[in-house]
């Protein structure tokens, strides 16, 4: 009887209780479609499993003493207290004559007692409560959730963060290896460094929280590099390709500041052994190296100019000191290279990693965007499949007939060139249909001009390759291309010819010496490489093109 009563309590406890946690589980289900939470199904169902281990509980550790049992079983089957009384007198020193006899009254009554005499409860009202929020759990969880695409970028952001901390530790490693960097500038690289890794490391997926991290220190970076290393880079190696052509040796692409200052030291120490001739021609090119030198680097420029200035006076020793203090400044500059080289380095790596950041998550949505695309498409195919094969049908038919004017028109001409006279063709027979061969020559409006072509005092053009062509544009506005079409003779071919003038030639203004604007053009790209976000390792190509443009002295 208590176990029976234990069921039916536990049961009526269900009915009236199991609303409760559906309606949390459905509470979830929608505020998980309104904002991304992870493992939303756990959730959801962690009321459900919370509420049935509550009901075990209930089932098993709720406390039945037999005299409870007792009163509710002579309350149930009106047996107006028979069990309970029986218990109660059974406690009695020493028993009463009635007492037997109530016991046994009581115990014929028990032997004809069952458990299933005990009937069912359940709270049907609170019971039909629970049909809503269950219709609602288990429709939020099997109809796509909208949310599911954000918690997939948030995933794809929290990876993407992960491999930038480890991109973060490894340029730390790098920085911490690198002994040409300053002490200061290896510690401020570095602090900055693990600032972001400890800011990266606090973000659970927030793709705006991240991309904000990394464009603060990419700004604080950026306050590190100097706007002109990359001109005083091009400048300290023009120096040293002078240099190396000063002493004989073969000038390479991209020397190093090292062997410049080296070169310098030994410039100094070999002015006694020069003429007077060689010490001016040095003292020349010195000259000039430090009037290019005059905006990228100061202070190597002011010693070049000391040095040369000595060297024209035949000051030697002045001279020698010059050239060395010049090689000092070489190697600051190489230790100030160094430095934002690895501020370069440190800059491109955030970049990179706000790339990828910003990226992340989007290559699945592009994906699936593509395959509906690619549905779409195959269904405009498929409707237009018939319409093609229609148009086949047609093309077919005509281009029989147009077979057999061709063979006639074939056999007449064949017959009139036999004959002596040449076979006559038209735009659409004897052109092949198209006017692209018939521009020739005759394009453009204008006669070309050979930009490598400058003239002389009468007028007349020579070839040199020291001339460039400088626009001049005052309105700064396009120009208007104009085209005049080719004529077509009578047998369907195109002839051009060269036009040609015995008129003087005309001083061109627009043709210069490209040494003249050759600086120009070079501060203007180093400009342009300060102030735009380009990898440093892009950079290389734009200094070594000027630098193969550097006239060979």
């Amino acid at each position: 009887m208590a176990f029976r009563l234990r069921l039916r309590d536990t049961l009526l406890l269900i009915s009236q209780t199991l609303w409760l946690p559906l309606a949390i589980g459905a509470l979830v289900q929608i505020v998980g479609r309104l904002a991304p939470i992870p493992n939303l199904l756990i959730w959801s169902l962690a009321p459900l499993a919370v509420w049935l281990a509550f009901v075990l509980g209930y089932l098993v550790l709720r406390p039945m003493p037999l005299q409870r049992v007792a009163q509710r079983v002579d309350t149930m089957l009106g047996l107006r207290e028979r069990l309970s009384t029986a218990l109660e007198l059974s406690k009695h020193e020493p028993p009463h004559d009635l007492d037997d006899e109530q016991q046994r009254d009581a115990r014929e009554h028990a032997a004809t007692l069952r458990p299933r005499m005990l009937p069912w409860l359940v709270d049907k009202r609170r019971l039909a409560l629970a049909v809503l929020p269950l219709a609602v759990l288990v429709a939020s969880a099997m109809l796509p959730n909208p949310q599911d695409r954000v918690l997939r970028e948030q995933t794809a952001v929290q990876q993407a963060v992960q491999q930038t901390i480890q991109q973060v530790q490894q340029a730390q490693q790098q920085i911490a290896q690198d002994k040409t960097l300053s002490p200061e500038e290896r510690a401020a690289l570095e602090q900055e460094l693990a600032q972001l890794e400890q800011r990266l490391r606090d973000n659970s997926g927030n793709r705006e929280q991240a991309l904000a991290d990394l464009s603060t220190t990419e700004a604080r970076l950026q306050q590190r590099r100097d706007p002109n290393a990359d001109a005083q880079r091009a400048a300290m190696e023009q120096l040293a390709r002078n240099l190396q052509s000063l002493s004989g040796e073969q000038s390479t692409q991209r020397p190093s500041l090292e062997q410049a200052a080296e070169q310098l030291r030994q410039l100094a120490q070999q002015l006694d052994q020069m003429t007077p001739e060689q010490r001016q021609q040095t003292a020349q090119n010195l000259q000039q190296q430090a009037a290019q030198m005059a905006q990228s680097d100061t202070q190597a420029a002011q010693n070049l100019s000391n040095a040369a200035q000595a060297m024209q006076q035949g000051n030697t020793a002045q001279a020698q000191q010059a050239l060395n203090q010049a090689a000092n400044s070489v190697q600051q500059a190489q230790q100030q290279q160094a430095n934002q080289q690895a501020v370069n380095r440190s800059i491109a790596q955030v970049q990179q990693s706000r790339q990828d950041i910003a990226q992340a998550g989007q290559q699945q949505q592009t994906a699936q965007q593509g395959q509906q695309g690619q549905g779409q498409q195959q269904g405009q195919q498929g409707q237009q499949a018939g319409q093609q094969q229609g148009q086949q049908g047609q093309q077919a038919g005509q281009q029989q007939g147009q077979q057999g004017q061709q063979g006639q028109q074939a056999q007449q001409n064949q017959q009139g060139q036999q004959g002596g006279q040449p076979g006559q063709g038209n735009g659409a027979q004897g052109g092949a249909g198209s006017n692209a061969n018939n521009l020739g020559q005759a394009q453009g409006g204008h006669a070309n001009v050979n930009q490598n072509q400058k003239t002389n005092g009468n007028g007349q053009g020579s070839g040199s390759d020291d001339l460039v062509y400088q626009p001049y544009n005052p309105s700064n506005k396009q120009g208007q291309s104009q085209f005049v079409p080719g004529q077509q003779n009578q047998g369907g071919q195109t002839q051009t010819q060269q036009g040609q003038t015995n008129m003087p030639g005309a001083n061109n203004q627009s043709l210069v010496p490209y040494s003249q604007v050759l600086p120009q053009y070079q501060q203007s790209a180093g400009q342009a490489l300060d102030q735009s976000a380009i990898p440093p390792h892009l950079k290389d190509y734009v200094r070594d093109y000027f630098s193969q443009l550097e006239p060979q002295r």
